[in-house]
């Protein structure tokens, strides 16, 4: 039989099966300012920390006391009257900058799993990412928690809700007739799991998070309603990986299966041999696959017969669907948009002045602050010259001025950043903590030290020279500033800046070069990367030698046990302790400094966001980064609200 267009693209190409695993590793991460505009946060926002390299910025610390408790879905929901359903809500984000896969098991781009979340439901689902502990996940597709068997548990019982029905429309239903509106079964599940942990499916590379899977021993649908999975042996962030951010549940029908286990993407785009990508989007979830134009727009539109999380008699989703635009992305615009109200909610881009000038100007409006789990670093490859020497890669560390990528970057209105994001603060190393580390702390005798040392580092790994460091194009503040970091480069290593070569390039041609096993292209990048929930996402798919993201190939026996423990770990404390080991580790600060994985990336300073949204808004909630949007089934517009006046329809 003749094989689809997309496979012999695929096949000529001739990945090997490490590139295929890193291939997007970096494709994913570099719209985190999507998160700014409507679709992230997490942190209240309440604490008024301030120090060095992480201020608040003076401009909106008198608003602080503003912030609501939550932002996350543990605020009280208000179920919507009966004469408020209806409407499209409107935001702008980077939701339609789609530039990996459709296939939910198979992209690692945050806006296209923020656009599948709300149309695949998963077995769990977290209601916070501020507390990611079990308290915090609920059921999604299943009914109740699992049935945890063991101490600790090597055996879970998933029950399922009956009466869920997947998507069902005139369209799907001219596609995959006897998909449309059939019931979801335990063999769905089943499916979905074993497809990502088959060791012989022709897409196996393509299976990021094949690592969480391939914990699983055995998986069966003990009838159509009940799931029973044994775990190779126990393993502590198992019930996480039910509940995270991409475990999709998708029926079998609408993956090619004909080339072999597995099958193929759901982005198989071949008129003989079905459907397009967005056709294929048929899920559980409380909306509908709309409409996505490239880098413009992406809609969902409500699904009306969707399960509501047992709940049937609140008839949600209460919209009729939501719209993510994705021009006009800079702050004039988005001032000009929400100011009109042709946005119902908005943040800030670079500058946040617009964002706390409105809010004082309208003090009706409900105000944002959160920190967003995305992140700007480096990554080397450790296998390339002169970043195979963990002085050269040491020295970059301490040489690195963050403060003043907090302050020109961020508007002073970022911080700096360890290994773990501190939007997830439970498993960051204490911020305060981080503040006294070499290459982090800020006083003038410490940073004085800091330069001292990376010099000395430096020379002695014999003043080599860089090659072309590759940074992103997105968003604009990074390629603007490359002058600066040449700066501080040349400043505190003495590296001449003519030597200091730089190229700024796309994130999908970032991800493919640092997938190369050769060092001819992108031995160090400078750019935006993904955020997490738990601590095993952070850590064990980047740096243990199995990991489907160890673009740096590092082998590092050491670490390996330590990332192997914290999967074994059920109390806590006790992994908490595990991660920081791990993030210190990284940090070099264990042993001599020098173990392999030293300094394999180095990590600068995450965003913290402004936002506001017009009160009429209700039910509002996010999360740290993408892959939330099934919350918005809970949003609806108040019509009675004096600030609903002059929306436009």
């Amino acid at each position: 039989m003749e094989e689809s267009t997309y496979w012999n693209r695929f096949r000529r190409r001739r990945l090997s099966r490490r590139r295929l695993l890193t291939s997007a590793a970096l494709t994913s991460s570099g719209l985190a300012a999507a998160a700014v505009v409507g679709c992230g946060g997490d942190e209240s926002g309440t604490e008024k920390t301030k120090s060095n390299g992480g201020g608040e910025g003076g401009s909106g610390e008198d608003l602080e006391s503003q912030v609501p408790q939550f932002i996350d879905a543990r605020r009280e929901v208000v179920p919507a009257p009966a004469d408020m359903r209806g409407g499209t809500l409107r935001f702008q984000g980077f939701d339609p900058v789609v530039l990996d896969r459709h296939d939910p098991h198979q992209t690692q781009f945050g806006p296209m799993y923020a656009n599948l979340s709300s149309v695949f439901s998963k077995l769990y689902m977290y209601k916070s990412h501020t507390e990611p502990t079990w308290e915090n996940i609920v059921p999604d597709l299943a009914e109740s928690a699992p049935e945890m068997i063991g101490n600790p548990p090597t055996e879970y019982v998933v029950k399922l809700r009956k009466g869920v029905k997947f998507h069902d429309t005139d369209a799907i239903r001219s596609h995959f007739p006897d998909l449309a509106g059939r019931e979801l079964k335990a063999e769905d599940v089943v499916f979905s799991y074993d497809r990502q942990r088959n060791p012989d499916s022709i897409q196996k590379g393509y299976y990021y998070r094949a690592s969480q899977y391939r914990t699983i021993d055995t998986i069966q649908a003990v009838d159509d309603y009940t799931i029973r999975i044994k775990t190779k042996g126990p393993i502590a962030p198992f019930y996480h990986f039910m509940a995270d951010t991409n475990a999709m549940i998708i029926p079998k029908e609408i993956v090619d299966m004909e080339p072999g286990p597995g099958g193929l993407p759901l982005d198989t785009v071949d008129t003989n041999r079905g459907p397009a990508p967005g056709e294929r989007m048929i899920g559980t979830g409380p909306f509908f696959w709309g409409d996505l134009k490239f880098g413009i727009e992406y809609k969902a539109i409500r699904n009306s017969a969707w399960f509501g999380w047992g709940e049937a008699d609140l008839q949600r989703p209460y919209l009729d669907g939501y719209t993510v635009s994705g021009s006009s992305l800079n702050d004039t615009s988005l001032e000009a948009l929400f100011r009109r109200k042709e946005v119902d909610t908005a943040g800030f881009i670079e500058n946040p002045e617009w964002v706390f000038k409105i809010k004082r100007e309208k003090p009706e409006l409900e105000f944002f602050r959160s920190w967003i789990s995305g992140w700007i670093n480096s990554r080397f490859k450790v296998f390339c010259q002169p970043f195979d020497d963990v002085r050269v890669r040491k020295a970059i560390h301490l040489a690195t001025e963050r403060q003043q990528i907090v302050d020109v970057i961020g508007s002073g209105e970022w911080r700096m950043q360890g290994p773990v994001g501190n939007a997830i603060s439970y498993w960051a190393l204490p911020y305060d903590e981080l503040l006294t580390l070499p290459g982090y702390r800020q006083t003038k005798d410490e940073r004085t030290k800091d330069i001292t040392d990376a010099r000395q580092l430096f020379e002695a790994a014999g003043n080599p020279e860089f090659p072309q460091i590759w940074f992103a194009d997105i968003p604009s503040y990074i390629p603007n500033f490359v002058g600066t970091w040449k700066q501080f480069m040349n400043q505190n290593l003495g590296i001449p800046i003519d030597k200091l070569r730089t190229l700024t390039q796309a994130y999908s041609r970032i991800a493919e070069a640092i997938a190369d096993d050769s060092c001819d292209l992108a031995s160090m990048t400078w750019g935006f990367d993904n955020g997490w929930i738990d601590l095993d996402d952070w850590v064990y798919p980047y740096f243990h030698s199995t990991g489907s993201k160890n673009s740096f190939r590092l082998k590092d026996p050491d670490l390996d046990q330590l990332l192997d423990a914290q999967r074994t770990e059920f109390d806590y404390e006790k992994r908490k302790e595990l991660g920081y080991r791990i993030q210190r580790y990284l940090l070099g600060l264990e042993g001599d400094g020098m173990q392999p994985a030293a300094h394999a990336r180095t990590d600068y300073a995450t965003p913290r966001t402004a936002t506001v949204a017009w009160p009429y808004f209700k039910n509002r909630v996010a999360f740290p980064w993408f892959g939330n949007s099934y919350w918005t089934a809970n949003v609806w517009l108040d019509k009675n609200s004096p600030t609903f006046h002059g929306r436009p329809a």
